[in-house]
């Protein structure tokens, strides 16, 4: 399995994981401050199950970007750099937030709930993690339409992707608060579609690339 094949699988495999875990989150995760602790010391293997399902899903598109970073050429290559490095920091800002997720479990074990709670909130009102954390994660979410507009520009995949992308982030925004699985399924759904779609072209991609390493090259 080559490179473009393992991104292909990975790139397949982000959507699918970040939509299993919305069927992982306890009762109350996306309530109020002091019933998300509660959830998180009252359920720690089904948070710490949906934390990292959720974490590993978003790290998954790594791979991906770095070979669109390394593989699309023309007048989209511009797009897809600049939407490709603004990503990345949004996967690692992914990755801070899982680290803030499973942190929740060992607060919500203090049954300090009210004081807990007020920490929580003076953490998300710091400015320095905003800068470090928020603002990388929602930026670098939102890149992936420029991402997916590259990919679109240059062949890889249909005009509608990009669209689909926007739709599926904004959506999905839009119901971070809401618990109910199937709602947030179909939110993320043109976000899947899109990812399912380009994993195909990349593993076609590494398919048709792959006879051509093995030949020994004729000069005419």
């Amino acid at each position: 399995m080559n490179r473009r094949t393992s991104a292909a699988v990975c790139l397949a495999a982000s959507p699918l994981l970040v939509t299993l875990s919305h069927y992982l989150w306890p009762a109350h995760s996306e309530g109020t401050q002091t019933q998300q602790i509660h959830a998180a010391g009252a359920h720690p293997d089904a948070w710490t199950a949906a934390t990292v399902v959720e974490t590993v899903g978003w790290l998954l598109l790594l791979p991906a970007l770095i070979a669109f970073w390394g593989h699309v050429r023309g007048r989209a290559r511009v797009l897809i750099m600049v939407g490709v490095g603004l990503s990345v920091a949004g996967v690692f800002g992914y990755f801070g937030a899982g680290i803030m997720n499973l942190v929740t479990i060992d607060l919500g074990r203090r049954h300090r709930d009210a004081e807990m709670a007020s920490l929580v909130h003076a953490l998300k009102h710091d400015s320095a993690l905003f800068w470090l954390l928020v603002a990388p994660l929602l930026l670098g979410t939102l890149a992936l339409v420029l991402v997916f507009a590259g990919l679109s520009h240059a062949g890889w995949i249909g005009w509608w992707a990009p669209i689909g992308v926007l739709i599926a982030l904004v959506a999905s925004q839009a119901l971070s608060g809401s618990e109910n699985a199937l709602l947030l399924t179909a939110a993320f759904a043109p976000m899947t579609a899109a990812c399912l779609a380009t994993a195909r072209r990349l593993a076609a991609e590494a398919t048709d690339s792959t006879p051509a390493q093995g030949r020994t090259p004729v000069h005419v």
